[in-house]
């Protein structure tokens, strides 16, 4: 993208003349591609607060993350007016919604919300120190940079991520305080029977480190290191042998929508983890087939929180379209 200064524009400053004329950028995102001299002026890199004169040729180029190296990640310029090799951005994840407080994120199927123990790199955190550097420094611990909650690796969906402390110790308290609002939806194996339902077995892990979600032992108590866990559920649809599910959960364990519908004997498509290791699975007298769809067939479709004014905000992520592709197939 170019622009050339008018005698009018002249004596503007860079970063607000860009602010003015890239509508779908903010100022933030606009220093930060300044700064990772992506914006020449007269072919040369351009400083944030240079003033401009009347003649001077702005081009613009798009700085994206190439590959990972080292937990770090290398950038190139591309130029739009270029038709350099496509990135791949299939783990890239999309920003729904922006303000000084927080992002709101949709994070594709496989994208690793931060390293564990194993040093894992290309994660959202990773994305974030790119995207957002002074989000680094948010929170309690400097790896996770702004992430407040998690879905699992191979689950979509919308998240939110704080920009400041104020508005991560606000989020915070709320989702330990339970007034997070969390839909997801899944598509779990047989007919589940209730159309509306409850699961609130403790989750904990078993001998081989996976985590289950457990009976309550005779007295009506956890187990050892068991933690409370509550889950609802309402069928939408049935799809054959399948249950489509819209699920909200009330606490946020590890595995816990994949775990407790395992509990249930409704595990859920694509589960790598809680799969059913036959080819079909039994329900009374009837053998449903196990199928995989691609993926775990568990989105996250819908988060609410109040913001810093204590005003009710939601968004929304649609189900990923190869999900969607698989209910038609179903349906036919």
């Amino acid at each position: 993208m170019d622009f050339i200064v008018t005698q009018e524009q002249a004596k503007t400053r860079l970063d607000k003349f860009l602010t003015q004329n890239l509508s779908d950028q903010t100022r933030s995102q606009i220093k930060k591609l300044i700064k990772s001299g992506a914006v020449l002026i007269n072919n040369k890199p351009a400083k944030v607060h240079q003033f401009l004169k009347a003649g001077d040729a702005i081009s613009i180029g798009i700085l994206r993350p190439i590959r990972f190296t080292q937990g770090r990640s290398e950038f190139t310029e591309e130029r739009q007016a270029q038709d350099d090799k496509k990135i791949n951005s299939d783990l890239q994840p999309k920003l729904i919604f922006e303000d000084n407080d927080f992002l709101i994120l949709e994070k594709p199927s496989g994208l690793l919300i931060h390293p564990t123990d194993k040093g894992e790199i290309d994660t959202l955190a990773d994305w974030l120190k790119i995207n957002y550097p002074d989000i680094e420094k948010i929170g309690e611990q400097n790896y996770r940079g702004g992430i407040i909650h998690r879905l699992d690796r191979d689950v979509s969906g919308v998240m939110v991520v704080a920009k400041n402390q104020p508005a991560f110790f606000h989020l915070k308290n709320q989702f330990e305080t339970r007034q997070v609002k969390k839909e997801y939806l899944a598509l779990a194996y047989g007919r589940v029977n209730q159309l509306t339902g409850e699961i609130d077995l403790p989750i904990g892990r078993n001998k081989a480190g996976q985590f289950v979600a457990h009976p309550r032992n005779g007295k009506n108590k956890f187990q050892d290191q068991d933690k409370f866990a509550k889950t609802r559920y309402q069928v939408l649809e049935y799809l054959k042998d399948y249950t489509f599910l819209k699920i909200q959960i009330l606490t946020g364990r590890t595995h816990q929508i994949r775990a407790h519908l395992s509990a249930i004997n409704h595990p859920i498509l694509g589960d790598k983890i809680y799969q059913p290791k036959k080819k079909f699975l039994h329900f009374f007298s009837r053998k449903v087939k196990v199928v995989d769809p691609g993926r775990i067939f568990l989105h996250s479709t819908k988060i609410g929180f109040y913001d810093l004014k204590n005003d009710w905000r939601e968004f929304e992520s649609p189900l990923p379209q190869e999900l969607t592709n698989f209910i038609n197939v179903l349906k036919n």
